[in-house]
């Protein structure tokens, strides 16, 4: 009888199982038939509790990130919206959207605009409705993630006739060693209308600490707070600085006297024009070295000098500079009021504790020193001064794990020395001339501001063992990115994928000649930048800018730096509002 009833039950639990294999299969089956594109529910969706923690899992590397092709992404909301997104594009509301990745289709995301100087200049001109994005999968719908991903950016590629410098930053950021944000090109429609040529970046933050930390540690954005990046706040300017007038937004890019990107000319705005600004000292204009009064242009200097230290937004610090102070937090407002991860108290304690550290000279008590030498030896290469090594104080995020902080890359549109680029093509008059830039000393890489203003590199230049480790690793990045051959093959290619993107995109900020003729100077650029580096590194060319002789130097005088994109900020004096499109990145 007991064998019976097991039997039975046996035969029963067959049932059960066949019954609901069966459903499963017929409900798979309806939804096949019934859709064309792949919808929500087949999509990889988890909480952020139970997201990815390994790069093998982060299934989304291997679906958007893909660098082989151009994807597609097709962003849908309501006319109403995208009406209302256009008229209102400062405003960065998040709507509801659904958006379409090569051909699969997630319901309900978040959609808004984003950027400062980059959304400015686009709101400004009539002609243009090309912003850069900010997707949040599971802003309205908990857990909802892309195959992982909890966050991506769509940059409009503003400033960069090349295409290329964000993408390939981090490419070179990837090869000395850096776990890189993960980006790609796509063709981007927005209710099935072309909006042009787009990058794809992953956001720094809790996927992308799941593909490469198992999710430890905590992540932060130091930004200054005169970048008025935290919610649209309210300005702060140092004291000596009167504020703005009020119809001044704090986010509005001055204009070049053209009203075009790319103008080469010099500035011929009067006082009046420039924003209603005040200079500092009592309203008296800087003093050129000479002790002439300051007349609208920068002080010229001559070959190999230093520009003038601090000032700008440099000049005003709450922790941006990684500079320890005291052991008050509200000393650091810039590194936690701007946390991407939910740091606790400890947390904030342990960073503020190493900074200290830092400052007392224990470096391997600090620091992930491998990690910090490699970012500065890719970051360095690439020349971006909107960052930690100009006066800027952002562009950069922090990691903290175990009581040890890094660095990590973000935001190069004006990579490859269009920051600190004020006469375009090489002449007698410039000061920054492409042949200066170019051979720029990596062992005296800030500009404008001294090496015991930024702590977080000053260790590697003061110690002849840790500079000797940073220019390994700068020698180990020519020799099997540059010199092999793998940045021509890689450039090459990639020209080619995109190239007839860039010929269709009515949407662009620049036209097709203009992008052959920047991919040329890039690629012109970062060849003679890796010979002049070898020069530094074999001592037959000073790695200090200071000391070099130009007979030893690489000769660029034939780059035009603006050739590549600029942003018009050499027509932004030295105390107008110069903000960068990541402010907004952590909102």
């Amino acid at each position: 009888m007991r064998g019976i009833k097991r039997s039975c039950a046996f035969l029963l639990a067959l049932c059960i199982i066949f019954t609901g294999c069966g459903k499963k299969a017929e409900s798979k089956s309806e939804t096949s038939e019934t859709s064309e594109t792949t919808t929500v529910s087949e999509i990889e969706t988890t909480t952020s509790e139970t997201s990815a923690k390994t790069e093998g899992s982060a299934s989304y590397v291997d679906k958007l990130f893909t660098t082989d092709k151009v994807h597609t992404i097709n962003i849908e909301l309501s006319d109403e919206d995208w009406s209302d997104l256009k008229e209102n594009p400062k405003s960065k509301t998040k709507y509801e959207a659904n958006i379409t990745i090569d051909g699969e289709t997630l319901e309900n995301v978040s959609f808004a605009t984003k950027g400062n100087t980059s959304l400015s200049s686009v709101a400004d001109d009539e002609d243009s409705d090309r912003y850069s994005f900010k997707v949040n999968f599971g802003k309205f719908t908990d857990g909802q993630t892309y195959y992982g991903l909890d966050k991506l950016y769509l940059n409009n590629i503003y400033a960069d006739a090349t295409y290329m410098k964000d993408y390939l930053s981090y490419r070179i950021f990837s090869e000395a060693g850096i776990e890189s944000p993960l980006v790609s090109y796509v063709s981007l429609t927005v209710n099935g209308e072309n909006a042009g040529l787009y990058i794809a970046i992953e956001e720094i933050g809790e996927s992308y600490l799941a593909r490469t930390a198992n999710g430890e540690g905590e992540l932060y954005k130091p930004e200054t707070e005169q970048l008025d990046n935290i919610n649209g706040g309210d300005m702060k300017l140092p004291d000596n600085m009167q504020q703005p007038p009020e119809e001044f937004d704090g986010s509005e890019a001055p204009e070049s006297p053209s009203g075009q990107q790319g103008d080469n000319s010099d500035s011929t705005s009067s006082e009046d024009d420039r924003r209603g600004m005040t200079p500092p000292n009592g309203g008296e204009m800087p003093e050129k070295p000479n002790g002439q009064q300051f007349d609208g242009e920068m002080p010229q200097m001559p070959d190999g000098a230093e520009p003038p230290q601090g000032g700008g937004f440099g000049s005003a610090d709450n922790g941006a500079s990684l500079k320890y102070t005291d052991d008050d937090k509200e000393s650091y407002s810039d590194i936690f009021d701007n946390s991407i991860t939910d740091p606790d108290d400890s947390a904030e304690e342990r960073v503020i504790a190493t900074l200290k550290k830092l400052s007392e000279g224990d470096t391997e008590g600090a620091l992930d020193t491998d990690s910090v030498i490699r970012y500065f030896a890719a970051h360095n290469f690439v020349m971006n001064y909107d960052s930690y090594t100009g006066n800027m104080f952002h562009n950069y995020y922090l990691y903290e794990n175990s009581g040890k902080l890094s660095m990590l890359p973000w935001d190069y549109n004006l990579a490859f020395g269009a920051f600190m680029n004020q006469g375009g093509k090489s002449d007698d008059s410039s000061a920054f001339d492409s042949t200066t830039i170019v051979n720029y000393g990596i062992d005296t890489p800030l500009f404008g501001v001294e090496n015991s203003d930024r702590p977080m590199w000053s260790w590697i230049a003061e110690n002849d063992e840790y500079l000797e480790e940073y220019h390994e690793v700068f020698g180990e990045l020519l020799e099997n990115y540059f010199e092999s051959g793998e940045f021509e093959t890689e450039i090459e290619q990639l020209y080619n994928m995109i190239l007839p993107y860039v010929e269709q995109d009515a949407t662009a900020f620049y036209s097709a000649d203009e992008f052959k003729t920047a991919y040329s100077t890039l690629k012109s650029f970062c060849l003679k930048r890796a010979e002049s580096i070898r020069l530094q590194l074999d001592g037959k060319l000073s790695a200090d800018s200071s000391e070099q002789n130009d007979g030893d130097k690489v000769d660029a005088s034939d780059i035009n730096i603006d050739d590549m994109g600029t942003q018009n900020f050499r027509d932004m004096k030295q105390h107008e509002f110069l903000t960068s499109d990541s402010a907004d990145e952590n909102q």
